[in-house]
């Protein structure tokens, strides 16, 4: 929870500075356990209090898909503020995901899904070596509904932070 906690102001400082509505990640301390990626979704959500030393949360307002690797499987949660269920559908966003690697929904609501995919090591599927490839596949449904940012152009002095920019983690 702590750790969600802590990217949520990460992923609010990279939106404040990017503009970015929406925000893919992962966070390891939940070690694939699906409950454990819905309490870091909650943290990241929190409201941030800034009368506290270390500042946590403040990404409420970002929808983002979470995910965790664990031995047995990769959790994934996706969340879609309120505001912005009217541009992205929430279960619509996940099953997309998940269904790259043939995950299957675990919970449904209008602002946060739920889901895993197996480890099947008959069928190669790992965690770690899925995760990328589902980020990327998030990311692609966002772009296709023109809700993330397009790589195509030619600037390069744009810079893009990913949670190897964040050492804390």
């Amino acid at each position: 929870i702590k750790e969600g906690g802590k990217r949520g102001v990460e992923i609010e400082g990279a939106a404040d500075m990017g503009g970015l509505q929406f925000f893919c990640t992962s966070v390891d301390l939940p070690e694939g356990d699906l409950d454990l990626t819905v309490k870091c979704l909650e943290a990241m959500n929190a409201k941030s209090d800034p009368t506290e030393e270390e500042r946590k949360g403040g990404s409420g307002h970002i929808g983002k898909t979470i995910f965790s690797v664990g031995v047995d499987q990769l959790a994934v949660v996706a969340y879609v503020p309120e505001e912005k269920t009217g541009e992205l559908n929430c279960e619509e966003w996940l099953k997309c995901v998940l269904g790259s690697q043939g995950g299957e929904m675990v919970s449904t609501s209008k602002t946060v899904c739920a889901g895993v995919v197996k480890t099947n090591a008959d069928k190669g599927v790992f965690p770690l070596k899925i995760r990328e490839p589902m980020i990327l596949e998030a990311n692609n449904f966002l772009r296709k509904k023109g809700l993330f940012p397009e790589d195509n152009d030619d600037d390069d002095d744009e810079m893009v932070f990913g949670d190897d920019d964040f050492p804390s983690m």
